[in-house]
């Protein structure tokens, strides 16, 4: 079966929650961590403290029938903190091979190649730029696998997520550039290709365009034409951002002619409520306060915040929970509300974590159901 869920793992919570529904459902799912998240040793991991090495024996040693497949997401030059300092293009693209290479030899099966970004503060790059540094680095992560004998499927972005759809015309234009550079150079086609879909995440919602009843229509018939692009090329539709849309919702899209579609954020929101609720049941108001205090701290929140931003601050240490679990704080909380759950005979806090995600990564299912399945299946393409 084809997989069609992309599930961030923004949590160690969330990928055994992924683990917990693919064996309920024995139905395959992607892990497509950040660079931020897990990355290899040399750029000191990822705030999940995992390496790329541990991140995927963990997975596989809970994971004997395969079901989840490990994807590298944004994969791209200073997609990690450890590159901040990096000025120049050249090196940055040089530090993210030796990043995509640790991937391989971790057995990812997928490798987004995103390039939209430039040295943190300077914003996107030009799109012609991100062409021309996705080309190059698509060539020399092929050249790392071939030497490494390992087959390996691609996914390909040149620009960041938006609120709209992109233009039908500019994109079938710009697709043809970067297919054009990467048949010269000897690889083969990408597996996914990313486009504006309308759907964006910010704060503790989805303000993409699709999410607009008013707009969603036409949303989703620029959906249908830039799906009919990439299959006529015989590349998939991968949406991201698809956090915080209703199972029907995300069925809209893949009956639109999406293949794939990622969620992350909403997960490590789902868990961080789940963890308020229960020290709100175990009335421990300090260490609920505290926890608060540490995720605002944190300023994690920042990223996500809208310029007319109107959150509280509880909303932004919800928004940045996740970045602190696994903070010395964090554990300690953490340990306090399991040790009270434990006192009065209830599930284990891990458990109680763990199906308060699983619940949200089911309803992305559901809306593959709900679709009919997936939509590549229906268009012919290979399974990963």
């Amino acid at each position: 079966m084809e997989p069609v869920v992309g599930i961030g793992p923004v949590s160690r919570c969330t990928v055994d929650a992924a683990l917990t529904v693919a064996r309920r459902a024995r139905t395959p799912l992607m892990l497509i961590p950040s660079r931020r998240q897990v990355d290899a040793a040399e750029f000191g991991g990822g705030y999940l403290g995992w390496t790329t090495a541990e991140f995927a024996a963990h997975v596989r040693e809970r994971d004997p029938d395969g079901l989840l497949l490990l994807c590298r997401d944004h994969g791209g030059p200073w997609m990690h903190t450890a590159e901040a300092g990096v000025a120049e293009p050249a090196e940055a693209l040089d530090s993210c091979v030796r990043s995509f290479a640790a991937d391989l030899d971790a057995g990812f099966g997928l490798l987004h190649i995103d390039t939209s970004e430039g040295r943190p503060g300077t914003g996107p790059v030009p799109a012609a730029t991100a062409a021309a540094r996705l080309v190059e680095l698509y060539a020399r992560c092929h050249a790392e696998a071939a030497a490494r004998g390992v087959d390996v499927a691609y996914e390909i972005g040149f620009e960041p997520q938006d609120v709209s759809t992109n233009d039908p015309d500019e994109f079938k234009a710009a697709l043809r550039l970067v297919l054009e550079g990467i048949e010269a150079a000897g690889a083969p086609r990408p597996r996914y290709v990313v486009a504006q879909t309308g759907t964006k995440v910010a704060e503790l919602r989805n303000v993409g365009r699709f999410h607009d009843p008013a707009a969603r229509e036409e949303t989703l018939r620029q959906v249908s034409t830039l799906a009919a692009t990439c299959h006529q090329e015989g590349v998939r539709l991968k949406a991201h951002n698809c956090d915080y849309l209703t199972a029907e919702e995300t069925a809209l899209l893949l009956r639109a002619g999406v293949d794939a579609f990622n969620v992350a954020p909403e997960y490590g929101v789902a868990e961080t409520r789940a963890l308020l609720r229960v020290l709100d049941e175990m009335a421990l108001p300090r260490a609920r306060e505290d926890f608060l205090r540490l995720a605002y701290d944190s300023g994690r929140w920042r990223k996500w915040m809208l310029d007319s931003t109107t959150a509280t601050d509880v909303e932004r240490a919800v928004v940045a929970g996740h970045y602190v679990f696994g903070s010395d704080e964090g554990r300690r909380i953490r340990a306090e509300a399991a040790h009270a759950l434990g006192t009065r005979g209830r599930a284990p806090l891990e458990t109680v974590l763990r199906e308060a995600v699983a619940e949200r990564i089911e309803s992305a299912l559901r809306a593959v159901e709900r679709a009919g399945g997936p939509s590549a299946a229906r268009t012919g393409g290979a399974g990963l």
